[in-house]
């Protein structure tokens, strides 16, 4: 914003300063110092008061157009003593910071050095007296004022108190295409297409009132019928008492400055939508929130009827994903309009990068396959910039992909697309293909935290939860079983004599039985809520929330049946010919004065017992 307001205010001699809802100076120009009654308090940080005493007492002003209740301020004809022989004068603007809309709490105070032309009008309103005082005597002062007044750049007009010219020059001729014979004896009203001004009662209340001093804003008509802004200021002529009043205007074409400022404001509109879209670029993790926002921010900040997104799957498929569309307008989620041919041609048309700007769809030539379906869509101008995934530079080569394409369409009418417009759209795609390529980012992160999330619970061997993702769960499920006052119950598990299996078989049969036993508890257990875990060499364990002590027994003598039915030979058991399991079972309703290491405990216990029993068994813990 700084390096905008420097290129647009530099050449009129206009600083700025940016201040906060509390009357703080956040942001200041160059020069602006020069301006200040204390300049070593124009900085950041200071109360703007302190620096420019003539804006105590507008705190309200201020708050209303930081409310939106007003919608600027001008502080006009203010002076300042550099030095005995120097003076600065300067005009103030109040209005909101564009750049903070739609917050708007913050001020932007723009502060114009108007010495030279103050002088220049007080030179000229004191010589235009002068030539009145001088006129019935010195009939060579007013040829000297005709020529100081007619090298005026100025419109300069003299009228009676009702408003009937009698003066004018040379610049008020060319600038509204009058001759001087038709204008001298016409009512002011004849070049004034203003509501503030419509008959001549008006014209003289004007004069007599209080408001002379401030000047005042009209729009002029020339007589070729265009029309422009214009300041006049106005000021009595004190001529003989026993003549009649006159007033002299001094009106300067503010059309220059009308247009610097809507260029201004277009820029901050333009910066505000580009820093919107952004923002929701890193803030937003959903592509498809962050393509409907541009979408909707481009229509309203265009004036378009209708704003799209297109994506290309392929050669033969694409679709709308994302689309701003008027009223009065047809949606291009049609799919009966945009086709499967009119998908290829428009990868065919726009596969080279460039972009395509039409004004009027029914003056251009355009081939028909083209332009069929946007005369179905009611489309009469259209603006296409493709959207490209690059894949080391923002330069086009070839293997760039061509990922989309981001359209303006204008249904009601033609319409003519300025450079700043495709500008603007080139500069949105490149930020849908940052977009793209954060949200494939996010998606490869994603994917890889999900491995990892896998790796921390999961035993490497078998595929069940780890001791430490068991650990975790059997303290969330324990507090639950509190809450809901229900039953939770515990299995601690053991493959009997496998150290011996071990030292007979080998330990990669000894890896291959215990997955074979992790794929008999997978199978038996098989509720979302339960959980089966490798607990530590051949010791496995079992939550069962919600579970009693009867169904618990059950899923038990189910789990040592079909680990017995896998006949996995076992010479060296001291039970049994296979290998079998021995169980430690159990259950409690969890007590405020217990802890999840209470039913641990006592499923430890009973697995002990069941070792002691001479295994192959279950056992369950005592109450």
């Amino acid at each position: 914003m700084n390096t905008l307001l420097k290129k647009i205010l530099t050449p009129k001699q206009i600083e700025y300063l940016t201040i906060n809802s509390e009357f703080v100076i956040v942001e200041i120009s160059w020069g602006v110092a020069r301006f200040s009654d204390s300049p070593e308090q124009v900085q950041s940080g200071s109360d703007v008061f302190i620096a420019f005493p003539e804006l105590i007492g507008l705190e309200e002003t201020f708050r209303k157009i930081l409310y939106n209740q007003v919608n600027q301020f001008e502080l006009k004809g203010i002076s300042r003593t550099i030095s005995r022989e120097n003076s600065i004068y300067f005009d103030i603007y109040v209005l909101r910071n564009p750049e903070n809309f739609p917050h708007n709490q913050e001020l932007l105070i723009l502060l114009e050095d108007t010495t030279e032309l103050l002088v220049k009008e007080q030179k000229i309103t004191q010589v235009a007296k002068e030539y009145g005082l001088a006129l019935s005597s010195l009939e060579k002062t007013k040829i000297y004022l005709d020529k100081i007044i007619n090298s005026m750049t100025d419109i300069l007009i003299v009228t009676d108190n009702r408003g009937v010219i009698k003066i004018t020059n040379q610049s008020t001729t060319v600038s509204l295409s009058y001759s001087k014979e038709e204008l001298l004896q016409q009512s002011i009203l004849i070049i004034f297409e203003d509501d503030k001004f419509k008959n001549g009662r008006q014209i003289s209340e004007f004069l007599s009132s209080s408001d002379l001093v401030i000047p005042i804003e009209i729009i002029c008509k020339t007589k070729t019928g265009t029309y422009f802004p214009v300041s006049f200021s106005c000021a009595a002529l004190n001529f003989d008492p026993n003549d009649t009043q006159e007033f002299v205007w001094i009106g300067r074409d503010m059309s220059e400055q009308k247009r610097v400022e809507f260029k201004f404001r277009q820029q901050a509109e333009r910066d505000r939508v580009l820093k919107t879209i952004t923002q929701r670029i890193h803030q937003s993790l959903s592509l498809q929130e962050t393509l409907q926002t541009i979408v909707i921010e481009v229509r309203n900040f265009l004036k378009a009827d209708r704003v799209l997104i297109y994506r290309f799957y392929s050669s033969e498929a694409g679709q709308v994903i994302a689309e701003s569309v008027s009223q009065a307008c047809i949606s291009t989620l049609d799919k009966r309009i945009l086709t499967q041919d009119f998908n290829a041609l428009l990868l065919s048309h726009f596969q080279s990068g460039k972009i395509d700007a039409i004004d009027n769809l029914y003056l251009m030539p355009i081939d028909l396959d083209y332009l069929r379906p946007l005369l179905q869509l009611k489309v009469k101008a259209s603006l296409v910039v493709p959207i490209l995934i690059y894949n080391s530079s923002q330069q086009f080569d070839p293997t760039n992909q061509l990922w989309g394409l981001l359209m303006a369409h204008q249904c009601q009418q033609p319409r003519h697309w300025e450079v700043w417009e495709v500008n603007l759209l080139e500069e949105l795609a490149v930020q849908i293909a940052i977009a793209l390529q954060q949200a494939e980012l996010y998606e490869q992160l994603q994917i890889v935290n999900q491995e990892l999330e896998q790796l921390a619970i999961l035993d490497g061997l078998t595929g069940l939860s780890n001791r430490r993702h068991f650990d975790r769960v059997l303290y969330q499920e324990w507090n639950r079983s509190r809450r809901e006052e229900t039953a939770i119950s515990l299995f601690l598990l053991d493959i009997d004599y496998f150290k011996q299996y071990n030292d007979t078989y080998g330990h990669l049969a000894g890896d291959f039985c215990l997955q074979q036993v992790a794929q008999v508890l997978r199978n038996v257990i098989q509720r979302n809520t339960d959980l089966v875990a490798r607990y530590g060499g051949e010791e496995f364990a079992i939550i069962l929330p919600n579970t009693n002590i009867s169904n618990s027994v059950h899923l038990a003598e189910k789990i040592c049946q079909q680990v017995e039915a896998l006949q996995i030979p076992h010479l060296n058991s001291e039970v049994s010919d296979y290998v079998t399991i021995s169980i430690g079972v159990a259950s409690l309703i969890p007590m405020e004065h217990l802890t999840p290491q209470a039913l641990l405990h006592s499923a430890d216990q009973a697995l002990y017992q069941a070792k002691q029993n001479g295994r192959n068994c279950i056992i369950i813990a005592s109450p």
